[in-house]
């Protein structure tokens, strides 16, 4: 008997109707694998509604399947980078299994990262595919809640749904169900392997900044025992009377000393949500340690292409010493990068073209918000180009 190896493939489709977008994307899927996907994840512009989406998607696909996906500022998928698409990848992967798991959003984002760990404990997965909703949950409690029960050496991946940049309202989808709130997730149980990059491209344009009072993780109340808000504005300068929308070009970092007093490392960047005028607060993202050494960051256009270009080589030099080419390259992208980029925006892409080989698939999003992991474990990151290339082992 032939076995029959693991199949990929992508599809991205533009269309003014979502329902006969995701139809048509599910199609060339099933043109492209010899058969409907068993797994399938999809990415759709923000401007689409997820139940025409999911109607489309299931007048092609069988109800078996496994189905996650998500709304998004911009599609990745085999033609670059798109706006207004329906973008869909499409697995066959004999001998694997796949699980889709959805919650709900609220207050205790850790305990929720625990509940839904329980569903992944017997057996635990080998990789789990993550598009949590910021708007609904803290993403940082909530991917501590996961490690707490699964542990962090299990790799976590993805990106936060999206709208269009109102901040408002995002969709996901979990097989037959729609969410607007809360987290879906794609467990995949059988043997892989990842190397994985998370590069933003910006630089301090700050002395390091003790973050001496910080509430509730994310609420950043004092900079060197200063009204943060006043600290950040000063350092603004003229660009103060662009707030807020000037706040995605400047976002923290949270950094550590590399050598002697006067570089710094970025480990983590968080980007400013909102301002709390009264007390004088940034409101983050995400959470930042209580003492950290923080900095304001900035970019040019030239910088995130930088960013882009060494998280892309980190990987390539990772499947060089490993001796064997990935199957799958995944890339969750802030949106805020997008913005910045402006009309440049797709060169981001054309870099990932020029770097990976042709017949291997790709697959993503520009987010809220990233999930990738740094030195073997997970992160949260925000205003960052995340990548990772994954190998299948078994039927290939």
């Amino acid at each position: 008997m032939t076995q029959v190896g693991n199949r990929i493939a992508t599809a991205s489709i533009v269309n003014d109707d979502p329902h006969a977008a995701a139809q048509e994307a599910i199609r060339e899927l099933t043109d492209q694998l010899g058969a409907p996907p068993s797994i399938v994840l999809v990415v759709f512009s923000a401007d689409f509604s997820a139940q025409a989406v999911r109607d489309g998607i299931y007048r092609e696909l069988p109800a078996s399947s496994v189905l996650v996906g998500c709304s998004s500022f911009a599609e990745l998928g085999p033609d670059g980078a798109l706006t207004h698409s329906v973008t869909a990848l499409g697995l066959q992967l004999p001998g694997y299994t796949a699980k889709a798991l959805c919650t709900q959003g609220g207050t205790d984002s850790f305990a929720i990262g625990q509940q839904l760990a329980e569903e992944l404990l017997q057996p635990k997965p080998d990789l789990l595919l993550l598009f949590p909703d910021v708007l609904t949950l803290n993403v940082t409690r909530l991917l501590r809640g996961l490690q707490a029960q699964l542990g962090t050496d299990i790799p976590i991946l993805g990106g936060a749904p999206a709208d269009n940049g109102a901040f408002r309202q995002t969709e996901m989808i979990c097989g037959s169900q729609i969410l607007q709130s809360g987290a879906v997730a794609l467990a995949l149980f059988g043997p892989l392997s990842i190397h994985s990059a998370a590069c933003s491209g910006y630089t301090p344009v700050s002395v390091p900044l003790r973050a001496t009072s910080i509430e509730q993780g994310n609420v950043l109340l004092e900079l060197n025992g200063r009204d943060a808000l006043s600290v950040y504005l000063e350092l603004l300068g003229p660009r103060r009377n662009e707030m807020p929308a000037v706040t995605i070009e400047y976002p923290i970092g949270v950094i550590r000393r590399t050598s002697g007093k006067t570089e710094v490392q970025t480990d983590l960047v968080r980007a400013v949500f909102g301002i709390d005028e009264h007390r004088g607060a940034l409101v983050l993202g995400g959470d930042i340690p209580e003492q950290a050494e923080l900095c304001i960051l900035s970019a040019t256009r030239p910088d995130l292409l930088s960013g882009t270009n060494a998280a892309l080589q980190s990987i390539l030099s990772a499947e060089k010493g490993s001796g064997s080419e990935s199957d799958l390259v995944l890339v969750f992208n802030c949106m805020s990068r997008k913005v910045i980029l402006g009309p440049r925006y797709k060169e981001e892409s054309a870099i990932l073209s020029s770097l990976v080989a042709p017949k291997i698939p790709r697959f993503g999003f520009y987010t809220f918000g990233e999930l990738s992991p740094v030195a073997r474990t997970t992160q949260h990151h925000e205003s960052t180009f995340t990548v990772a290339a994954i190998r299948f082992h078994r039927a290939t």
